[in-house]
């Protein structure tokens, strides 16, 4: 039984408070372009299917206070695809990502936090006007990792019928709150529908449908091969040409040809048998929003019963809140007066930022995939509550300084990690590097390194941008914009006069970054500032030939990144089918 069934929210809050304080942060709110995949694109071309869904990608997570130290036990990753977006994508959100470690305590209320969390976030997005929600309830595959690296030997993988019922159950409870009203799945809404085609059906980044299209459509299209070539030889008796009828060739010629003049779209019809027997697996929720379908918000009995009986005992207590929705409340527990909102519990004043006016840049945190990296890179892991606590230390320090280098340098003899100082680095040795003190002992060990060291001096300085005010804050975003826009234009110019008094300053710091021995990797602050701005560019650049210096090297990292998690997707997905395959072999046998 689910922690806030059987008792009250308050009681509830104070046996979260009893483990230690927890603090909910938002990391990263960053504007990303999913692009569709080339057979899913041309398929539909004459539809008119989008090259690309733009959307906002947020990473929230929570740290709890266990011993005097934040350590970090869980992390979310949502895509929102907003009212720029063109159909089918219009005003849905997709839970992508979502993990933790179970060291929070008690141990008994990490369901409890986990769904209010979640909870809040459908609430949240269903007030900014978003229709639906979508979850893919899948387990990682053994050996891989989600978003923490190296999570503890004794905890357990939920298997996919348990987290799918922990989905449901959170879902239950957005019901009994009116925040969703009828909760579905992919095929009941989509697939089994003989009046849409694939190009109705959302299409997510991360999501099994994009990678399943592309595999479907692959063996569409390999059937049509097979049969024009088989077009142009010799004739076979009639008893082979009848074998080749039933092989199902034919039948999926007629049934594209059915398709194109109006009928049953074939790649529907594959996806109904692929994913019917696991079908609850592929969650749909529909938020009650304003201008939401009455239909769409229908309920079980149960539920409506559940809401009268709430409505009821509110109105005798006469503290109804907005859409009987729970009020804002502090660490405690404790519900907040409208003039506490923007205040701590010291009484300072907070700064809200609006996270869909303003974009929160955290290169590491952007994807799961960098945070992985970094992770992995640095040996920052989980399988221990100190070794959790010294990862959550290091993605703290790294959030507050962000233009630091990720991956910190370890002495070669002392095997020590040089944050500060200076180091000595051997420009021939692959990967050495002596701190001062090491350096300057003639009993450290070299190894069999004897060639000259370079002095590096370690920048230890912050990335400047905590602690700005609203203006200041619009003021950097400004700048940041106009020095993109000065490269775009200093990478062009060829004039020697250029009107343009920047220009010249401009050519010079990228002339460095490509002569620059350190680079940004080893501290020089130059390359740092044009490299970020240059992986921004990058981020919003279409030209395949664009003539900036790394764009095309950056969108190639990124795009490896993108394989990545396509690749770690497709195993999902593949280890899905075939779990569901055996399944029916040995309902069959």
């Amino acid at each position: 039984m689910l922690l806030y069934q059987n008792t009250s929210l308050e009681k509830a809050y104070k046996e979260v408070a009893s483990g230690g304080p927890l603090i909910i942060r938002q990391v990263t709110s960053t504007d990303r372009k999913l692009e569709v995949r080339e057979r899913m694109k041309a398929r539909y071309a004459h539809k008119n299917y989008p090259e690309e869904f733009p959307y906002r990608c947020k990473c929230i997570v929570v740290f709890q206070n266990i011993d005097g130290v934040d350590v970090l036990l869980f992390a979310l990753y949502v895509y929102e695809h907003g009212d720029d977006n063109p159909f089918p994508n219009k005003k849905t959100v997709y839970v992508s990502y979502l993990d933790s470690v179970h060291f929070m305590k008690p141990r008994k209320v990490r369901t409890f936090i986990y769904h209010e969390i979640l909870i809040s976030y459908l609430d949240y997005v269903r007030r900014k006007g978003y229709h639906q929600a979508f979850i893919w309830a899948c387990p990682p595959l053994k050996g891989d990792d989600y978003i923490f690296y190296a999570k503890p030997e004794d905890q357990k993988t939920p298997k996919d019928v348990r987290l799918r019922q922990w989905y449901l159950d959170m879902l239950a409870e957005c019901q009994r709150r009116d925040i969703v009203g009828k909760v579905s799945n992919m095929y009941d809404q989509y697939f089994a529908n003989k009046k849409l085609d694939a190009a109705s059906v959302p299409y997510f980044e991360g999501d099994y449908f994009p990678g399943e299209a592309e595999n479907i459509i692959k063996l569409l299209e390999e059937g049509d091969g097979k049969r024009k070539s088989a077009s142009g030889k010799k004739k076979k008796d009639s008893s082979k040409s009848q074998r080749l009828s039933s092989s199902g060739c034919e039948e999926g010629d007629s049934d594209d040809k059915a398709y194109k003049e109006g009928g049953r779209d074939p790649v529907m019809q594959k996806f109904c048998d692929a994913i019917q027997g696991m079908k609850e697996s592929f969650i749909v929720a529909f938020l009650n929003c304003e201008g939401a379908d009455p239909e769409n918000l229908v309920v079980p009995k149960e539920i409506m019963e559940y809401r009268e009986a709430k409505l009821k005992s509110i109105e005798g207590d006469n503290q109804r809140d907005d859409n009987c929705q729970t009020r804002k409340r502090d660490a405690d527990g404790n519900e907040l007066q409208k003039s506490e909102d923007q205040v701590d519990r010291k009484g300072r004043p907070i700064k809200v930022l609006d996270d869909d006016a303003e974009e929160i840049d955290c290169e590491f945190f952007n994807t799961r995939q960098c945070f992985l990296d970094l992770c992995r890179g640095n040996h920052y892991q989980f399988d221990e509550l100190r070794r959790a606590k010294h990862t959550s230390m290091m993605v703290l320090w790294h959030l507050q300084n962000r233009e630091a280098p990720k991956f910190v340098q370890q002495c070669f003899s002392c095997n020590r990690e040089i944050v500060s100082g200076i180091r000595h680095h051997c420009n021939v040795c692959s990967d050495f590097d002596l701190c001062d003190e090491c350096f300057r002992s003639p009993d450290a060990n070299r190894g069999s390194c004897n060639h000259k060291l370079e002095v590096i001096k370690v920048d230890t300085s912050q990335s400047g941008s905590s602690g700005l005010t609203e203006e200041q804050r619009r003021e950097r975003q400004r700048n940041i914009q106009l020095h993109i826009t000065l490269i775009e234009h200093a990478s062009r110019c060829v004039s020697s006069t250029c009107k343009s008094s920047n220009c010249q300053k401009m050519k010079s710091y990228l002339k460095h970054g490509e002569t620059c021995k350190i680079k940004a990797s080893g501290g020089c602050k130059i390359c740092k500032r044009i490299w970020t701005l240059l992986r921004i560019h990058a981020q919003q650049c279409k030209n395949n030939n664009c003539p900036i210096p790394q764009c095309i090297a950056i969108k190639k990292r990124l795009r490896q990144l993108q394989q990545k998690q396509q690749a770690m997707d497709d195993r999902r997905r593949q280890e899905m089918n075939r779990h569901y395959r055996m399944g029916m072999m040995g309902d069959n046998n």
